[in-house]
């Protein structure tokens, strides 16, 4: 399952914002990050029914050795490698500041290695740490319904968990702020590219579900959102508008598909082949009697 080029980016452009459970809290202006630096949580305020402010303990001194090997493990491209360096990382410092970053990067290396079990723990394990990881749970509401057998018993759990994780990516993804030093552009194409992936996973989940109209409306945001829409999505809303006998848009959905290079494509054709007799048919059907009085 080779995505991610989409959820890298977004790894990488998260890196440079407030971690997620404090994005309702950024109003607070907190300070710029520097590019390659993770996230931290804001420092507690002082308790102010505090009869006279306690001591505070002494920084932790820097571990320049963690440092660096999480420098060389950021900055590595390579996915076996970046694998490898990261679950050596996290054996080394298991209490360190960096592990959610670490788990979040070690999701997209794993997903791109077809490691699908690894990369399942490591979002788990990103979101224990840090339940609004936006990473992490965009990969979860587009990778999980893909990889769910509708017929298994616990399809519908599954299905579940990627539906409440999808809309609270949604719903983190509206207030993401812009670090300064992104171009809007660039922003801008992350984050939209992090929406189109959600509504994919929720337009796949409805259309299990037999939410067709639902279904529609999700596929048609995760194709019109990104400049560079997965021509699954394009099948999916095929399938699902012909579901629903809106058979001209379900021919111009498939043709969409068809018209990119993908394992889909010959699929793609022959659904719409398939559309248009039933368009052809519906077309020549006797209109329906008026009702009786």
């Amino acid at each position: 399952m080779k995505v991610t080029a989409r959820i890298v980016a977004l790894i990488a452009l998260l890196a440079l914002v407030v971690s997620a459970p404090v994005l309702a809290q950024y109003s607070q202006q907190q300070p710029p990050k520097q590019p390659g630096t993770p996230a931290q949580p804001p420092s507690k305020q002082p308790d102010a029914a505090a009869a006279a402010p306690a001591a505070q303990p002494p920084a932790p001194p820097v571990n320049v050795e963690e440092e660096a090997a999480y420098k060389v493990f950021f900055e590595s491209k390579e996915d076996s490698l970046k694998a490898k360096l990261g679950e050596e990382f996290q054996e080394k410092y298991p209490t360190s500041r960096y592990r959610e970053s670490v788990y979040a990067a070690l999701t997209s290396a794993y997903q791109n290695l077809g490691q699908e079990e690894k990369m399942f723990a490591a979002c788990d394990k990103t979101l224990a740490i840090n339940a609004d990881n936006v990473a992490a749970l965009v990969t979860i509401a587009k990778a999980l319904p893909r990889r769910t057998d509708a017929k298994a018993l616990d399809a519908q759990q599954k299905f579940d968990k990627a539906e409440k994780y999808g809309k609270r990516a949604l719903e983190l993804l509206a207030v993401l702020p812009k670090p300064e030093n992104v171009p809007e552009e660039a922003f801008a194409k992350a984050r939209n590219d992090a929406v189109a992936d959600v509504h994919s996973g929720l337009g796949l989940i409805y259309l299990h579900k037999g939410r067709i109209a639902e279904s529609i409306a999700a596929l048609e945001q995760a194709t019109k959102v990104t400049a560079t829409p997965d021509q699954v999505d394009f099948y999916l809303l095929g399938i699902a508008l012909q579901s629903a006998k809106r058979f001209d848009e379900a021919i111009a959905a498939y043709g969409s598909c068809a018209a990119g290079a993908s394992q889909l494509q010959e699929t793609c054709k022959q659904n719409q082949a398939e559309a248009k007799k039933l368009a052809a048919a519906a077309a020549k059907a006797p209109a329906p009697a008026p009702p009786k009085p």
